[in-house]
């Protein structure tokens, strides 16, 4: 068990080291080889694929962000791009992967895996398993009374308000957040044990505090709640049903729980087949795989605390600040309406219901909690520069 910590930790470090040389270059090498270092099972693909007709054409997009022009190529390649998918009105008009990668690797999904997570949430839900999200979550998972999440609703864990003490400000550090919660993890303390042992830091449901615990919990839930593991259950309730042309892998312990706030490995075509799914408010082709109040809730949110600009009031330059929050979905400013999964390293499905648009974008870069707020100014660019195309 020490040497498999050890690697997990090796390989952290090298990531690191490697994409501090190569992120201006994607077309180098591939920087890390998409193996995970865990436990998976896995989720098999659907008979009955969403089709993705078309051929991808590199757009060509600038835009304004922190006084700086700046330009897609440039994000790209500054940012570690492994793969970029860009999806509208069903079919793909731009499709590139760098660092020999393709479309059939399986990338990871890190926090991305969330949203995926969160939708399971809604399934339950809809067939009656999950009563409500203003339930206690300890309805569902008993073990976890006397601990943080004691009588925490479902609503507030999706929101990331659960108000248990957690830290994951600092990605590289692993003593805090969920780089030490999956050293931890690695080294033969279940998740579900660490959430056991959870602390409580603010009355739940009065401010925003990113925690990949909160989602590993969701997924507990989902699993007692449905009396089946969370593998089982989101491959026969959503990847098959939703069209997902590959099979995915989906990170667990060493103890079988799922990991449920991140590490989903499938293609980046998969990952926006998940993005058109809620774009269609929930529906694949001529199947309603996700309620489409689901689709509606996730992605919008009236609590003051989780609006664009005021997720971290303490600290108004963090790039977390660009967005909004909703069920385990970053929503964007304005008026546009639209919104993204997000994952550590730069892994992105962004949607835009109101253009048609679904892009995808995995990466390696290590500089990705810097990088995160000029995402959406990038795809939004692209969106814009779609249009202008007719």
């Amino acid at each position: 068990m020490l040497k498999k910590t050890l690697s997990v930790v090796i390989s952290l470090a090298a990531l690191t080291a490697a994409t501090r040389s190569a992120s201006a270059d994607p077309g180098g090498l591939p920087l890390l080889p998409q193996v995970p270092f865990y436990p998976t099972a896995l989720l098999a693909a659907s008979d009955n694929p969403v089709p993705l007709g078309g051929t991808g054409t590199p757009i060509e997009a600038g835009y304004d962000y922190q006084g700086t022009r700046r330009t897609l190529t440039d994000y790209l390649s500054r940012t570690a791009t492994s793969s970029f998918l860009v999806v509208h009105n069903d079919s793909i008009v731009d499709e590139r992967y760098f660092g020999g990668y393709s479309p059939v690797t399986p990338f990871n999904s890190w926090s991305v895996g969330k949203s995926i997570t969160a939708t399971a949430v809604g399934i339950a839900l809809a067939e009656g398993a999950i009563r409500s999200v203003d339930d206690p979550v300890t309805d569902y998972v008993p073990d976890l009374s006397g601990s943080a999440y004691d009588g925490v609703s479902i609503r507030d864990l999706l929101h990331m308000s659960s108000g248990h003490q957690y830290d994951e400000t600092q990605a590289t550090n692993p003593t805090t957040g969920s780089t030490a919660s999956t050293i931890r993890m690695v080294a033969g303390t279940s998740l579900a044990a660490q959430a056991e042992e959870s602390k409580r830091d603010f009355v739940p449901g009065t401010r925003w505090n990113y925690d990949s615990m909160n989602s590993f919990v969701l997924g507990w839930a989902v699993a007692n709640a449905t009396g089946r593991p969370l593998s089982a259950y989101i491959q026969d309730k959503l990847w098959q049903p939703a069209g997902m042309q590959g099979p995915a892998l989906m990170g667990q312990d060493d103890h079988g729980n799922a990991i449920a706030f991140c590490c989903y490995h499938a293609t980046a075509r998969d990952f926006a087949r998940f993005g058109l799914l809620y774009l269609h408010d929930g529906r694949a082709g001529d199947r309603q795989v996700v309620p489409e109040q689901w689709v509606r809730d996730s992605t919008h949110s009236t609590e003051p605390y989780l609006q664009p600009h005021q997720l971290m009031p303490g600290d108004p330059g963090a790039t977390e600040n660009e967005y909004g929050y909703g069920y385990q979905w970053w929503l964007g400013d304005g008026d546009r309406g639209d919104y993204a999964a997000i994952g550590l390293l730069g892994q992105f499905i962004y949607v835009s219901p109101k253009d048609d648009v679904v892009i995808v974008k995995t990466s390696e870069d290590t500089n990705s909690a810097a990088n995160m707020g000029e995402a959406i100014h990038a795809f939004r660019a692209t969106v814009d520069a779609l249009n202008e195309q007719g």
